[in-house]
């Protein structure tokens, strides 16, 4: 996602101006929560959608608009938050593709326990302490006034999500090189049996 494309930034909330580096932060985030939902969907069984018992419950959801930073990201789409079911919508899931809280990127579900989202959930844990102690030793999630954390606090989160979000496009591109590797393997086995002879033996 680029920067013409990060959606809605709303330049005042509750009449506060934002810095320029939370706008940028604000974009950087958005895009590496897009990268992790990317990982997470490219997952074989596919865990989320075919869950019986969802994790997503409104008390969870509720962070994204009781947290000012959360609101921040989420900009105009704080006002589509149901007080009943949070962001979830039953056969469809979350509604959020960004602003959701960090709390959904931590795949605790013991169907995630498994060696090929061992690197997500190292990603998404550090997506969570990027925002560690920005303001009075607080977590971003928690501090009432973002607008109150200083300019070389947010410039040093910046670097840090920058860094997580390439690190999370790395892992992107070989988990999908890795995918096609293996839906080629697929297709050229069928292929072999399509035409009528045996697979060739490694």
């Amino acid at each position: 996602m680029t920067a013409m494309q990060t959606p809605e930034a709303p330049s005042t909330m509750s009449g506060r101006v934002f810095s320029d580096e939370l706008h940028q932060i604000r974009e950087v985030h958005i895009e590496t929560e897009s990268i992790l939902q990317s990982l997470a969907a490219l997952q074989n069984d596919a865990p989320c959608a075919s869950c019986a018992n969802v994790c997503c419950k409104e008390i969870l959801c509720r962070e994204s608009i009781e947290s000012d930073f959360l609101r921040f990201v989420l900009g105009a789409r704080v006002d589509d938050y149901s007080l009943s079911d949070g962001w979830y919508v039953p056969g469809s899931g979350c509604r959020l593709s960004f602003g959701r809280p960090l709390v959904c990127y931590e795949f605790f579900c013991e169907r995630f326990d498994t060696q090929e989202v061992s690197s997500l959930k190292q990603l998404s844990r550090a997506f969570k302490m990027v925002y560690s102690n920005v303001f009075a030793g607080q977590h971003i999630l928690v501090v009432d006034n973002i607008s109150r954390i200083s300019k070389n606090k947010l410039r040093v989160v910046l670097d840090r999500l920058q860094g997580l979000r390439d690190q999370a496009n790395r892992a992107l591109r070989e988990a999908l090189l890795t995918q096609l590797a293996k839906q080629s393997s697929r297709i050229e086995v069928d292929s072999g049996y399509d035409a009528g002879t045996e697979p060739s033996q490694a």
